[in-house]
């Protein structure tokens, strides 16, 4: 007996609300997680957009120049291998913070602003800040609420770091030291000042310095301060700020993982021979870490993603480059890359994007 073929069709539009809400949380790509929602109201209505599935991180690349009128800013997926343009008529790009992008506009608005806007859900955020534009930093901390933030530089040399707090609807100010790097763990800000080689551990609540704590090593002008959810990182890295790096000495790039211990009674740096099911993405300002084992198969631990600018073979300009390096392996392999992120790196930059619909 021939089955029949009509009545053995599956009505998607019907598959149980459990189900698909297992389906939405292997979209580890945002887009993909957008389209799945948009298919009907019963598959919008079994996900939340307040528990979105785990994002595997993007590469954001936009204007270098501040003084140049440039609206758009793009994004590549190392894991679908996806480009998404985005344009923002009559703003210049500052650069990315924790989801947001930061925007400076003279057009749009009554008077100058700097906003950070969500590119996914357009929403804004303005800056209560009336300061030069050119002294001001976004930076990413990246908190898993995913807050803005910025930098910007005193009279006095000092920072002011301004941070946007979505449950209290409004933007908090604490004082910094100059730092190169800064985490936030347990509640508090770990900075690291370099004139004193020395981390100012900060409390985030009442702003009061709280102790001071050594580098992890001599040399740490180059390193990054990472927070994971079992400690606090530091992350080592020289070759990204060598100006005679060529695309394909990759393999020469040196890393030293340190992990914080038995603080706050005795802190001390502990060097790490690997990270576990760890992965941690750096690039020229800041560093995050995810775990391989949320993504599934296919995801690999105990390594390090970068991002650093290569010289190409016979000095034909210079290109933007992805890199993993595998610490267990000690190797470095070159990540696959548009063709777009490696023409122009004199006037576009590139850092690493944590796509969000919050």
């Amino acid at each position: 007996m021939i089955p029949n073929k009509k009545s053995s069709r599956v009505n998607w539009a019907k598959l149980y609300p459990d189900l698909l809400r297992i389906i939405s949380k292997k979209l580890f790509d945002i887009s993909s997680f957008i389209c799945f929602r948009a298919v009907c109201k019963r598959w919008r209505s079994a996900t939340r957009l307040s528990d979105p599935p785990v994002q595997f991180p993007w590469l954001i690349d936009w204007p270098r120049c501040k003084g140049k009128l440039d609206f758009t800013f793009r994004f590549y997926s190392i894991n679908t291998h996806k480009t998404h343009t985005f344009e923002v008529p009559d703003a210049h790009i500052y650069g990315p913070s924790d989801g947001r992008v930061m925007l400076y506009e003279c057009y749009r608005c009554s008077q100058e602003c700097q906003s950070f806007l969500n590119p996914l859900s357009w929403e804004e955020q303005f800056l209560p800040l009336e300061v030069p534009v050119d002294n001001l930093r976004p930076i990413s901390l990246w908190r898993k609420n995913l807050k803005p933030s910025v930098v910007y530089l005193q009279e006095d040399d000092s920072r002011i770091f301004c941070s946007w707090h979505s449950e209290k609807n409004k933007w908090t100010n604490t004082r910094f030291p100059r730092t190169r790097t800064v985490a936030f763990y347990d509640h508090k800000f770990f900075v690291a000042v370099p004139s004193s080689k020395r981390i100012t551990v900060i409390d985030e609540a009442s702003g009061v310095v709280l102790s001071d704590i050594p580098h992890p090593s001599r040399d740490f002008y180059n390193g990054y301060l990472i927070a994971t959810d079992d400690g606090l990182l530091a992350v080592e890295i020289s070759i990204l700020v060598s100006p005679f790096l060529r695309v394909d000495d990759l393999q020469k790039c040196e890393f030293d993982v340190y992990r914080l211990e038995n603080y706050p009674r005795n802190p001390h740096w502990n060097k790490l021979s690997g990270i576990g099911d760890l992965m941690v993405f750096v690039d020229k300002n800041s560093g995050f870490s995810l775990k391989a084992s949320d993504f599934g198969a296919g995801f690999r631990g105990n390594c390090i993603y970068f991002i650093t600018k290569g010289n190409k073979p016979n000095r034909h300009g210079s290109e933007h480059v992805i890199g993993r390096f595998d610490i267990g392996l000690n190797k470095t392999e070159k990540m696959l890359t548009p063709r777009w992120l490696g023409n122009r790196t004199w006037e576009r930059q590139a850092a690493w994007f944590m796509p969000t619909l919050n």
